[in-house]
């Protein structure tokens, strides 16, 4: 009941495009998007979909864990895999502070390459949400 009444919540607000504005400055005062983890990505991301900015779609192509993606496929590979082989197309420091938005011009970039225009679309998407962002 509580989920329905959340999701309900959410909806209305995407509906009718009412979303205070200072969410975005609020997220930019808390976090650095160009320095972050990816636990604090998946907070930034709950956090905007809370205040009805993004749609469920973006919070999913946000918080897609890439480092367990990267794990199941080594593990299903069996060794076949270079030990050097990761989802993300940029590296992040020894903490796991990535710049996200680079990470998704990568991504974006690469969608592009192979003729995924679909998955390009969406990526450009999450870059302009993530530049709203910026300090």
């Amino acid at each position: 009941m509580d989920f329905q009444k959340v999701l309900t919540q959410n909806l209305e607000k995407l509906e009718t495009d009412e979303v205070d504005e200072s969410i975005y400055s609020d997220i930019a005062n808390k976090y650095d998007i160009r320095n972050a983890t990816f636990e604090e990505v998946k907070e930034i991301a709950q956090g905007l979909y809370g205040a009805g900015a993004i749609t469920g779609l973006d919070l999913a192509i946000l918080t897609f864990d890439y480092d367990r993606a990267t794990r199941d496929i080594k593990q299903a590979a069996n060794g076949l895999t270079s030990p050097n082989f990761t989802m993300y197309e940029t590296n992040a420091d020894t903490f796991g502070h990535r710049d996200w938005i680079a990470e998704f011009e990568a991504r974006a970039a690469k969608d592009r390459q192979y003729g995924n225009f679909i998955g390009n679309a969406n990526k450009n998407k999450i870059i302009s949400i993530l530049q709203l962002l910026e300090r």
